[in-house]
């Protein structure tokens, strides 16, 4: 079912500056920018603040740039990660699941945080809410893979990722205008464009729209019911964002640069579905896309960001890169928790109602040295504030407590908490490199850390249970008991040590020992739990061949994944008693590879990686009938050691063919196909089917027509084969396993012009 686009003034934002710019871009005569034919993209990273190709920094990494990400259809972190080997993403409705070599997080623990990096233009990005947002107008992104312990630092145990958008240009008017219609009532339109204002200001403005129906079809509370007939389609897509940038250079030496970007995000909600057999991830026969929810749902995500950027060549010696940002986010989430439950005179009924509104600033500064001779530095220092504050509404009805038969948030809460998240973070960091010859270099990195992290003495829990006889409403419940959470002080030293030879010109060989963490914390139920370390041994190699015709990497690494963390039941008496705490001695080892290659008018890439990684020590509890709905047939003790690490598939791979030998008239026709493979892998340390994902192997088609005068028209079929897979598989302590499909096969035309 399509969904209108939301009339907010972030719609409106966006959509006046597609509608503006397509009608520049059209006016106005340029050349398209395409790559020589004979060349392979050189694609230039900037995580460590020194531009440099992806080629020549000593660190396991996968970079596409902006161009790329469009010919791949790649818009969001769900696409990325078929085209990233060791990235694993999960978008579960309010909250996201990012991994990189298993390492991330893996459970929606209310104070536990994301053990990747993200950063827009440079800013620390705090929580994962506003992760599932479009790729759009992008010079790049980088996937930074294994601890980034000295630039990146907190939160960065298994890497970091940076999204860079396409900046203004001084003297250079550019921009493009794209149009995109397909199955599922896709539509989408996008634009941008750089003006230059003066000798000293330019500005780039752009916008990105896109609604879709939903890929599954909603009966609600009547099985039999035309889902056409019904509202609330979970699945579906409404989006807008848009991004305005002003640049000002006075002089050759400084250059500021000050973004300012909203983003609103709708659908009906994320349409899980119970497998029909407890104990299995065994789909049923039919209407696997089939829902029944009793329940409207939605979920609203909306963010304003605002970044100030400072680079400023401050002497011959060294240059100052300063980065201030404010991120203020709203999510809405209205969930019918039972799924397909229809509704009963005795079944119980269940659903969640939750609003999270985070609010943060982050800063941070380096001095970079420039100069020439063997040394190299830098020195730097960040700053976070965060606050969350949560308000989740826990609801039931129709049973003797909540006898209503029509699910109402407003009437029947089952428990509300109310949870004032804080966190806060100073480091100070710093590196120094020297070449001990013109070959060799030695690097040696180091940050402190210091944090907050916690809930404030405001938060507090209501339960339904408590309520006056009849009184069954205590939604938005202004206080209620006292939560016994505080907040807690953590301190971490991380950094790495480097080796880098170049035995020949274009190769490079890299030996490293690094250390990233992710800071500990408390529950709302007062556990606290230690902050996680992940220390990487690795060895690499880059090089090319054939005149640059070859372009190839891999690296080996063996990480030890100390004090995870984990929430489970220490208690056989009381199994649902959960708590977080800490596994240790759990270990990673892996290996990446990455190829690149131009034969004649034929481009092709191949992307590998495999991996095994085992956890720990740690007791936890089976509850009874965990395994199948009957067994264990009593609460049973079980230690994780051993077992297969969650969110770790043990291979993925993407290949990719590309060909633009076919000229017609002035321009040329280019097909390509990309294959991606990811093997299974499980979300969660209970190893049953129904937390089994399993492997899928997904091909996309292309067929582009490339003009000389800066327009493009593609047709494209995603999911070539209507493949229908599970995206993510993951149950609770009854053995009733949910899932999620990944999109069918998907049809559409994109038309392009680039200016």
């Amino acid at each position: 079912m399509k969904i209108k686009l939301p009339n907010t003034f972030h719609t409106q934002t966006a959509l006046g500056l597609v509608l503006s710019v397509a009608s520049a871009g059209y006016a106005m005569q340029a050349q398209a920018a395409t790559p020589a034919a004979d060349t392979l993209e050189e694609v230039i990273v900037t995580a460590e603040h020194r531009a440099v190709s992806v080629q020549e920094i000593p660190i396991s990494a996968v970079a596409l740039s902006g161009q790329a990400l469009d010919a791949r259809g790649v818009k969001s972190f769900e696409e990325l990660q078929y085209n990233v080997p060791s990235l694993t993403f999960t978008d579960n409705g309010n909250s996201k699941y990012v991994n990189i070599r298993g390492v991330g997080v893996s459970e929606s623990a209310p104070n536990q945080t994301v053990g990747v990096a993200v950063h827009l233009d440079g800013a620390y990005v705090a929580r994962e809410f506003v992760f599932g947002d479009a790729l759009f107008d992008l010079d790049g992104v980088e996937v930074l893979r294994g601890p980034q312990g000295t630039y990146s630092g907190q939160n960065a145990a298994g890497g970091a990722i940076f999204i860079n958008s396409k900046k203004p240009v001084l003297g250079k008017t550019d921009g493009f205008v794209n149009l995109e219609a397909g199955n599922y009532n896709e539509q989408r339109a996008g634009a941008g464009a750089t003006v230059t204002l003066s000798d000293t200001l330019a500005f780039r403005f752009s916008g990105d729209l896109e609604s879709r129906g939903s890929f599954y079809r909603n009966h609600g509370a009547v099985a039999s019911a035309d889902p056409n007939t019904i509202k609330d389609q979970p699945g579906n897509l409404s989006r807008s964002l848009g991004r305005a940038q002003l640049l000002y250079r006075p002089t050759d030496k400084l250059e500021l640069r000050l973004i300012e970007e909203v983003s609103d995000v709708l659908t009906d909600g994320v349409p899980y579905k119970y497998f029909p057999v407890k104990g299995s991830n065994t789909l049923p026969t039919t209407g696997f896309r089939d829902l029944s929810y009793d329940l409207d749902g939605h979920r609203v995500v909306r963010y304003q960001r605002t970044t100030g950027k400072m680079d400023w060549q401050a002497e011959d010696a060294f240059k100052l890169l300063a980065t201030v940002s404010y991120l203020g986010s709203h999510q809405h989430y209205l969930q019918d928790t039972d799924r397909n439950t229809l509704v009963t005179p005795t079944t119980v009924q269940n659903g969640a109602d939750y609003t999270i509104n985070d609010h943060y600033w982050s800063a941070e500064l380096n001095v970079v040295s420039t100069g020439t001779g063997p040394l190299e530095w830098t020195l730097g220092a960040s700053k976070l504030d965060y606050e969350q504050n949560n308000y989740l509404n826990f609801l039931r009805y129709n049973n003797a407590q909540f006898p209503n038969k029509v699910n109402n948030p407003s009437l029947n809460t089952r428990m509300y908490y109310y949870l004032d998240n804080v966190r806060k973070n100073g480091a100070l960091f710093g590196e120094i490199g020297y070449n001990l010859s013109p070959t060799v270099q030695v690097k040696f990195g180091l940050r402190r850390n210091s944090d907050t992290v916690g809930f404030s003495k405001s938060s507090y829990l209501a339960t339904g249970a408590t309520f006056p006889a009849g009184q069954y409403s205590f939604y938005n419940a202004p206080s209620g008991t006292a939560q016994p959470a505080g907040l807690l002080d953590f301190t971490a030293t991380t950094g790495r040590v480097l080796l880098n030879w170049k035995p020949i010109d274009n190769h490079l060989v890299y030996v490293t020992a690094s250390r990233g963490y992710k800071p500990g914390g408390t529950t709302p139920m007062a556990d606290t739990y230690d902050s996680e370390k992940v220390t990487n041994y690795e060895v690499g190699w880059k090089g090319d061949a054939f005149d640059k015709h070859l372009t190839a990497s891999v690296s080996m690494y063996y990480m030890k994944y100390d004090n995870f963390q984990r929430t489970y039941s220490p208690d056989p008496n009381n199994p649902a008693a959960a708590q977080t705490n800490n596994v240790d001695g759990t270990t990673i080892k892996g290996l990446e590879l990455s190829l690149s290659g131009l034969v004649g008018d034929l481009r092709w890439d191949f992307a590998y990686a495999a991996a095994s990684g085992t956890y720990g020590s740690l007791n936890v509890v089976l509850p009874k009938g965990i395994a199948d709905g009957v067994n264990p047939t009593a609460a049973t003790v079980f230690n994780l050691q051993g077992e297969g690490l969650d969110f770790l598939p043990k291979t993925t791979w993407n290949l990719g063919f590309a060909y633009q030998g076919f000229n017609i008239g002035s321009g040329k026709l280019v097909p390509s196909i990309r294959v991606s493979h990811m093997d299974e892998f499980y979300t969660s340390f209970y190893h049953y089917a129904y937390n089994l994902t399993p492997h899928k192997t997904l091909a996309d088609g292309f067929l582009t027509y490339e003009a000389d005068k800066g327009w493009r028209l593609e047709a494209y079929a995603r999911n070539l084969t209507n493949k229908t897979y599970i995206s993510r598989a993951n149950g609770g302590s009854d053995a009733l396993g949910q899932y999620l499909l990944g999109a069918p096969r998907t049809v559409g035309v994109k038309f392009g012009y680039r200016f």
